[in-house]
């Protein structure tokens, strides 16, 4: 079985053959920041996308995976490579970007721990669709395009896993095209606020937190991800801060109230009144309580 381990001084990788498949479920690795991580790759993929599933799919699976480490910046992958095989997060981050044409870099999603990328292009057999880059210490688990393969043939239930959040994701892009026709500003940024503090699904992501997270993602950045300049975003984002819809303080954002901003970015929830009322309560700058983050660079 091949792991790949970071070296000490260069930060790039290296193979190591000598570790048997059979054995090895949990390993540790020293990274170049102080510490250590252990991945335990049976727990990871047990709450991950095999959650649910008998244990010896999810040993199986374990048992045919290697592990890759990135430091903070490193490209797993670009937009048009070749699919060679499918990841899932055990450590760190991973941001999704494109390359406009004028040049700038869309960033698309934030994926965190337990998540996973790469099936689409093991589906289609078409090449990778955006560059995935490292943020921060990065651990991964990796199945190579031959053993995901196996695995599915061997197991068909993995295929109906995948066929029904596919299924989700393309649901959730039918919503995305209609809302990028009709709905206005507002709405469109209220709602990717709410997907990258994961207090809402997304399209890419289907993981919701309870109390929210924290993203970092510049006013710019927001812009390219609706199709707006930076200006009109930090013209939205002053609105709500001056109505205590939200705070902005050392390049991030703090969604004070996530229920009136829910009211914003989704008003067929609540109907129109409660959408009205909440408008109205931002306008007149009423103080909203509770508070949820989500990172932006002024």
């Amino acid at each position: 079985m091949r792991f790949s381990l970071l070296c000490q001084n260069t930060g790039k990788h290296r193979v190591s053959d000598d570790v048997p498949r059979q054995t090895v479920n949990s390993l540790t690795f020293k990274m170049q920041n102080p510490g250590m991580l252990t991945v335990d790759k049976i727990s990871l993929l047990a709450e991950s996308w095999l959650a649910g599933l008998p244990d010896e799919i999810v040993k199986e699976a374990a048992a045919c995976a290697s592990l890759r480490t990135f430091e903070d910046g490193d490209l797993i992958h670009a937009r048009g490579d070749a699919c060679d095989g499918f990841y899932t997060i055990a450590r760190g981050l991973v941001r999704f970007t494109r390359a406009t044409a004028d040049g700038h870099t869309t960033t698309i999603a934030v994926f965190e721990a337990s998540n996973w990328f790469g099936e689409l292009s093991i589906f289609d057999g078409m090449p990778r669709t955006h560059d995935g880059h490292a943020i921060g210490p990065t651990i991964l688990l990796f199945h190579a395009k031959t053993d995901f393969m196996r695995l599915l043939t061997r197991h068909p239930i993995i295929y109906e896993r995948f066929a029904r959040m596919l299924s989700l994701r393309l649901r959730a892009t039918f919503d995305l095209v209609e809302e990028a026709a009709v709905a206005p500003l507002s709405q469109r940024l209220a709602r990717r606020l709410l997907e990258l503090a994961q207090i809402e699904p997304s399209a890419l992501n289907g993981v919701t937190l309870p109390r929210g997270k924290e993203v970092t993602l510049t006013q710019e950045e927001l812009g390219h991800l609706l199709g707006k300049s930076r200006q009109s975003i930090a013209k939205q984002l002053r609105l709500w801060e001056q109505g205590g819809l939200i705070k902005t303080n050392y390049g991030r954002v703090f969604i004070e109230h996530p229920d009136d901003l829910t009211k914003i970015a989704y008003p067929e929830r609540f109907g129109s009144t409660a959408a009205q009322k909440t408008r109205l309560n931002v306008s007149l700058g009423s103080t909203l309580s509770g508070r949820y983050v989500i990172g932006s660079t002024k």
